[in-house]
């Protein structure tokens, strides 16, 4: 990483020499060498490539198993980690969160949002328990649980002239302005797929990374901004827009996931955790009381 002992030792705030001396006793302890010289920098040799990747390896399969032995000392002590898409956060926190912290008070929550690709990387590591996302289907390798999410909507003010429509056409939308959002987010994906499967290109006049912004650039008069009731129902000002239901058949099957990596060995407290998203989630689908 510095290309030298020196600049390494000065890192690491030791002695240049005391790194040069373990090395050599490794070299020879293992009969390689590990480091050669490229100019004025040392590189790892073949060897050193190997010994530092299964040192990484080695050193996070450590960190999980000291906070899985913490976790079962304490049993209602340590962590729970989640992800969770932007949308749904404030329904998660006031609907699964607060229950949970009844149950485990001396857990510490760490609530999470971010794009998919991360939350998929963090999952596949280790260093996130579960997450919430929306999309039309999880990725493989990862336990999957699928959840009806209800109906994509335009989010106009009273005075848009869609705002008096019952349901609204994706051909009706291509002569608006529309509002778009990063093409992480699983929403966006829907709104691609929908208007491709129409012969239609979206082409946002603006596009945002917060449905906080999407709402504020709608009220406006900006654009039409698009998400969920139960979204829309999160955001302050909600109540000085419309929610239009999409006339499309993607829009009236959009899902939730559920994600968990199945080599991810889960606490009991995050064991928990799983099971009452699960369960909020089911009720939301099915139309039931939180």
């Amino acid at each position: 990483m510095h290309g030298g002992i020196r600049r390494a030792a000065d890192a690491l705030g030791v002695n240049a020499s005391a790194i040069s001396r373990q090395l050599a006793q490794l070299e020879r302890a293992l009969q390689l060498p590990l480091l050669e010289r490229r100019g004025r920098n040392v590189v790892l040799t073949d060897a050193g490539k190997l010994l530092a990747e299964d040192y990484a390896l080695t050193s996070q399969r450590r960190r999980q198993l000291e906070r899985q032995l913490q976790d079962m000392r304490h049993m209602r002590g340590g962590s729970v980690t989640l992800r969770v898409g932007q949308g749904m956060a404030d329904e998660v926190i006031r609907h699964v969160i607060a229950e949970f912290s009844q149950a485990y008070p001396a857990v510490f929550v760490n609530i999470q949002s971010g794009d998919m690709q991360t939350t998929l990387t963090l999952l596949a590591k280790g260093e996130v328990d579960m997450a919430v996302s929306f999309g039309p289907s999880g990725p493989p390798g990862l336990r999957c649980n699928s959840f009806r999410r209800g109906p994509i909507c335009a989010v106009v003010p009273p005075s848009h002239p869609l705002a008096a429509l019952d349901k609204v056409t994706l051909s009706q939308l291509a002569e608006h302005r529309l509002i778009g959002m990063d093409e992480q987010f699983g929403l966006q994906r829907y709104l691609n797929a929908m208007f491709r499967s129409e012969g239609l290109i979206f082409t946002p006049a603006c596009s945002c990374n917060l449905f906080t912004s999407a709402v504020s650039l709608a009220l406006a008069g900006q654009g039409v901004a698009f998400m969920t009731p139960q979204t829309l129902r999160s955001i302050h000002d909600c109540d000085r827009l419309v929610a239009i239901p999409l006339d499309h058949r993607i829009a009236r099957e959009s899902q939730c996931q559920l994600l968990h990596s199945a080599d991810h060995r889960m606490t009991p407290a995050a064991h928990y955790l799983w099971r009452l998203l699960n369960s909020y989630f089911a009720r939301s689908a099915n139309g039931l009381p939180a």
